[in-house]
């Protein structure tokens, strides 16, 4: 996710849609300037009139699942008090960064 948040004026390619009922992904790749693609599937949620992205799935790299497998790991290993002391430095290193 670095990696793709690091580059600027990459072209975006849209690929296609799928809807099923209140649940859809959009298909897409980023083509950077030296000419590599990553594909970028973004999963959505209706909700209301809106629909809202709930995942994102990069180079066939789920984000939720990649999140999941690092809090199952934290929360075998270290509890649940040491998962949210991890959440909350994170926050608090992003928002020393944001200043």
């Amino acid at each position: 996710m670095d990696k793709i948040e690091s580059y600027n004026n990459e072209k975006f390619i849209y690929a296609n849609e799928r809807i099923d009922g209140p649940y859809a992904e959009v298909g897409s790749k980023m083509q950077t300037s030296k000419g590599e693609e990553f594909t970028i599937n973004y999963k959505l949620h209706r909700v209301g009139e809106d629909w809202r992205v709930y995942d994102l799935v990069i180079e066939n790299i789920s984000l939720i699942n990649n999140y999941r497998s690092q809090f199952n790991r934290i929360l075998t290993g270290s509890g649940f008090n040491e998962l949210v002391s991890r959440i909350k430095a994170k926050l608090s290193d992003k928002s020393d960064q944001l200043e």
